[in-house]
């Protein structure tokens, strides 16, 4: 017992196994990527890296989890160790504040709330009693002042719809009060057509409140893209005294023109689009971003990214109104650059639709004189009250608008009102997997000799090849297993790069040596039938052989693996949950692209497709009558991108590739499956908007026309469409923001 007791002693007094010995080195915790647990990243039993970084995770669990779509979203760092530079630059002094270059949005609530309330109340409460001539008139009076009060509110809308739509709605509800006036006056009225008068004076007011109260989301959202475009930013000046140093010095952002050079130091946000010309620095790249992205020469800028750690030299791009953001800001309110028929149909509003109405009510007149069972002015009155063509003008503009901002504010650019209303109706999406579904980082696990030869050698000679030849993926991939497997590089001569397929050059031996795929090789006349069984096996775990031939024979098969990338699934499941069809196009072997496919539940598959050939699929697609969008990176990808109807530009955003139809600030397929879903819904909430006005105001103009509508009537309707139809853009904003969260 005394033992026991001894042993337990002893126990208690042991450091506990969670505590380390002083004198063993830790770090600050970390919270786990997927779950948010503390994590001592020198003992985390998985870290995954990351272009912006490394992800510590709790375990295996953790990290099934975090490639599923889990993420713990920690508040951005403010303290980021620094880089160092590759030019010298001064910084910016302490407490500087750059002013912004565009003044923040008035507010612009219309005034006159409790006088236009008190007005419509006393006019319904002495309508009451509109038996009396006396009380209907003091009723149609303050009839009256709720419509003036009305326009007043409304005088904003004059410049989109045109002054005639503007007054038509309060000609409505005047001429609905006289009428009503006059059937009092000739004993055949009722204080229901008194009340009907005041409640058309009602909408009018109602329609005023209800558009300003759904524009100021919109108005603030496309503000706070430009908000924090700089007046000032820093151009290099050559220094006379010394011919290799460069100094700084402030001009105007609007001095800036496209081909000029900026510099960016720590804690600036940049003022222009642009490509990164020297330096290096971490920027949050678009307004909505929480976390940092490493940005190198050939990167592209967007004016708005803000510098966290670093300096970097940018040449601009895009200057002025031209910038992404600045365009997208834009969105619903210049019809003329981007015209497209829904546009033009907001333009026809603002020219002709106040006439159109007057036409329609005067018709209401005429076939209401002809019937006799009503009043025909009181037809037109109610004509005129329900016209929805405030409604329908920003049931155009308005989704557009959301759009726009929406998209901004997570790294989206859309070219243009066009390209938005294109990708909107996009019904196939092609993709190269390669650097899109997948991590753009191959790797070679092994590399089997097929006739005894010497398979350090064969590295070597592959990695020189690949080395001399360009600097692309593949050509890193054979380079790092070469190191790692100790494999001396030789010298080979004539390298060629072929793209899509592979490298030819001259061996050591002075024998042609060919590396690529199996087209590659059949295209140079050597069979592989002897490597087929090794290419099969690598094939069915979902791994690409590349063949390696010396003398005309294949002499070893190199293995590569490239893994899916974080958010490939939700991506694909994303974009068919919107009804598309997915094409994959790939230069890949078939084998290694069916096992990819379906882990995506991908149906549709061309392997083993030049460059030039992928675009040539994508027209065939568009020849048969679909919509098509090609999902790709500058260069490799061009062919695809400029065949299809929509080109999704991955990390193209501020440079000049990603002008073509939508360029994504990340390399992230998930970004564009939001692309796709932003302009899809989008597209959805007009036509959906604009069919609700058309319908209610044809069923209108059917019902007045036929004396079975009385104006009152006709305002209840319009207040219904109105209410739906004019927040049409701030539903599309919460509908985007529920379902695309920012700050990733």
């Amino acid at each position: 017992m005394q033992e026991a007791k001894q042993y337990s002693e002893a126990l208690e007094s042991l450091e506990p196994s969670s505590q380390l010995p002083s004198d063993r080195p830790q770090l600050d915790a970390r919270p786990c990527a997927a779950c948010g647990s503390p994590v001592d990243p020198l003992r985390a039993k998985v870290v995954l890296r990351f272009d912006d970084g490394f992800r510590f995770l709790c375990d295996g669990s953790c990290e099934t989890e975090f490639r599923a779509g889990a993420r713990h979203r920690p508040a951005p760092r403010q303290v980021l160790k620094p880089l160092a530079l590759p030019f010298d630059a001064p910084r910016t002094p302490s407490g500087h504040e750059i002013p912004l270059a565009l003044p923040a949005p008035r507010e612009q609530r219309p005034g006159g709330l409790w006088l236009a309330v008190s007005s419509l109340a006393l006019a319904m409460l002495t309508g009451l009693w509109s038996q009396h001539f006396a009380l209907a008139l003091i009723s149609s009076a303050f009839t009256a002042v709720t419509v003036l009060v009305a326009l007043w509110a409304s005088s904003a809308t004059v410049k989109d719809v045109g002054p005639v739509a503007w007054l038509a709605g309060a000609a409505g509800a005047l001429l609905a009060a006289f009428v009503a006036l006059r059937d009092i006056e000739l004993g055949a009225g009722s204080w229901l057509s008194i009340e009907g008068a005041a409640l058309a004076a009602g909408a009018m007011v109602l329609r005023a409140y209800v558009d300003a109260d759904a524009q100021r989301p919109l108005r603030e959202a496309a503000f706070q893209l430009i908000a924090k475009f700089p007046a000032r930013l820093h151009v290099p000046v050559a220094n006379a005294d010394d011919p290799l140093s460069t100094d700084l010095r402030m001009i105007e952002a609007e001095d800036v023109r496209a081909g000029q050079e900026i510099v960016a130091l720590r804690g600036e946000t940049l003022a222009v689009d642009g490509v990164v010309r020297a330096g290096e620095a971490r920027v949050l790249p678009y307004p909505g971003a929480s976390s940092p992205l490493r940005r190198r020469p050939g990167d592209t800028v967007l004016a708005g990214a803000r510098v966290a750690d670093g300096a970097i030299r940018v040449m601009a791009t895009h200057v002025g109104p031209e910038r992404s953001l600045a365009r997208l800001s834009r969105f619903g309110s210049a019809p003329e650059l981007d015209a497209t028929a829904l546009t033009r149909v907001s333009s026809l509003i603002a020219s002709w639709g106040g006439p159109l109405a007057v036409l329609l009510a005067l018709g209401a007149m005429l076939v209401a004189q002809s019937g006799a069972p009503s009043s025909p002015l009181a037809a037109a009155a109610a004509v005129l009250v329900a016209a929805p063509l405030l409604s329908v003008y920003r049931a155009i503009q308005s989704p557009r608008r959301a759009a726009g901002a929406a998209a901004g504010a997570r790294g989206i650019i859309y070219r243009d009102g066009r390209a938005l209303d294109a990708v909107g109706r996009v019904s196939t999406v092609t993709m190269s997997p390669q650097g899109t579904l997948t991590e753009g980082k191959p790797a070679v696990v092994e590399c089997h000799a097929l006739d005894g030869s010497d398979v350090k050698r064969l590295i070597g000679i592959a990695a020189a090849a690949e080395r001399a030849a360009g600097d692309h993926p593949f050509a890193r991939a054979v380079e790092r297993f070469a190191r790692e497997q100790h494999a001396p590089v030789l010298e080979v001569r004539r390298p060629v790069y072929h793209p899509g397929r592979g490298v030819t050059a001259i061996s050591p031996d002075g024998q042609a040596l060919v590396i690529g795929s199996r087209r590659m090789l059949l295209d140079e006349g050597i069979s592989v039938a002897v490597a087929d069984s090794e290419a099969a096996r690598a094939e069915a775990a979902g791994r690409t052989p590349v063949f390696l031939a010396e003398g005309n024979r294949v002499r070893a098969v190199m293995t590569v693996q490239d893994e899916l990338r974080v958010g490939a699934r939700p991506a694909i499941q994303r974009i068919f949950d919107l009804g598309h069809e997915v094409v994959l196009l790939t230069g890949d072997q078939l084998g290694a692209v069916r096992h990819l496919a379906e882990a995506l539940d991908v149906e549709h598959i061309k392997a083993e497709l030049l460059p030039e050939e992928r675009g040539q699929q994508v027209r065939s697609l568009r020849d048969a009558g679909n919509v098509v969008a090609a999902l790709g990176r500058p260069g490799i990808d061009d062919p695809a991108l400029a065949a299809a109807d929509v080109s999704i530009e991955l990390g193209a955003a501020g440079g000049v590739a990603g002008d073509r139809a939508v360029g994504l600030v990340v390399d992230d397929v998930r970004d564009a499956a939001a692309a796709l879903f932003i302009a899809h819904a989008a597209r959805a909430a007009t036509l959906r908007a604009t069919r609700i006005c058309a319908v209610v105001f044809i069923t209108v103009v059917g019902a007045a026309s036929t004396g079975l509508l009385a104006p009152g009537l006709a305002a209840l309707l319009a207040m219904a469409v109105d209410a739906h139809c004019l927040r049409a853009g701030t539903r599309l904003l919460r509908r985007i923001a529920l379902r695309l969260p920012t700050g990733r």
